[in-house]
């Protein structure tokens, strides 16, 4: 029986001889060996090695986007939070080998091959604009929250952050970048997230005693200018007081409470490179994470 073989699962084996060993150290004949076909059949889907890896690239950032859209399914900063972390894990479950598929072909080959350049610029602009999309829905939705922060500069400056990040881990192989990474992730969303924590909070209380001022007013009709002024003065020290109260319960509002979680995969990056069409199966690794 003939066997039949598919585009995609070369470009899945070329994917992984690309991350492990690099674009230039790959030779044709590791990919024939690795995907067990004869030369011939290769060049019946690629015309040749460089068409193969545009391939690749598409792959990975189409992979990287689909993993997005999986942990991200609503407007949950704590779901944009838990991306990251899932990414993050995946690169510590590999023991911090290999690295970015995206970033090590940039580092690889944006010096010297122009195509490739360009196409890794395509790629960096399509996970840009998914963020984007997102920060900009969160901050429509929740202008009191995110109005202040820009969507595509912020997408760039996560996207420099994630790409970095996993560079550092690759070199030092232990996980306290990882730390740092969420340092500035929370002062860009988290923070805000506090303050309007503490806004609710001052619109309940003052719901719950709009009957105080009315006796007041009753009572000090003649004096309500001044009251009006006194009451602006007091309320711009209980801001002051709010800022400095959330300042210090940054660190405890940061644990986010683990029902908000559901279940996606969080296999090993070698993993990652699954069929796009595959659903994530999540049921062998809930398990290994409860021991």
């Amino acid at each position: 029986m003939t066997k039949k073989y598919n585009k995609n699962f070369i470009i899945q084996q070329s994917a992984k001889l690309f991350y492990y060993k690099g674009y230039k150290n790959t030779e044709l004949t590791d990919i024939f060996k690795a995907c067990e076909m004869p030369n011939d059949i290769f060049y019946k889907f690629f015309s040749s090695k460089e068409e193969l890896l545009i391939a690749v690239i598409k792959y990975h950032t189409e992979n990287l986007i689909n993993f997005f859209n999986n942990n991200v399914d609503d407007l949950s900063i704590q779901k944009f939070h838990y991306f990251f972390e899932k990414y993050f894990e995946n690169i510590e479950n590999n023991k911090f080998h290999g690295g970015s598929p995206l970033g090590n072909l940039a580092l690889e080959l944006s010096d010297i091959n122009k195509n490739i350049r360009e196409e890794l610029v395509k790629s960096y602009k399509k996970i840009e604009l998914r963020f984007s999309f997102f920060i900009t829905t969160l901050k429509y939705a929740f202008p009191e929250k995110y109005d202040k922060i820009i969507p595509e500069t912020t997408a760039r400056i996560l996207i420099a952050m994630l790409e970095g990040t996993i560079l550092i881990l690759k070199t030092e192989k232990e996980s306290s970048a990882i730390n740092d990474f969420f340092v500035i992730f929370n002062s860009i969303f988290i923070i805000n997230e506090i303050d309007e924590n503490n806004e609710q909070k001052n619109d309940e209380e003052k719901k719950s005693q709009n009957y105080i001022p009315d006796i007041q007013n009753e009572k000090n009709d003649d004096s309500l200018p001044q009251n009006i002024l006194d009451n602006a003065a007091k309320n711009d020290n209980i801001d002051q007081e709010i800022g400095e109260i959330g300042n210090s319960n940054i660190e405890e509002n940061n644990h986010f409470d683990e029902n908000i979680y559901y279940d996606i995969d969080s296999d090993s990056l070698i993993n990652v490179f699954n069929n796009l069409d595959n659903t994530p199966k999540n049921d062998n690794n809930n398990e290994n994470n409860k021991k």
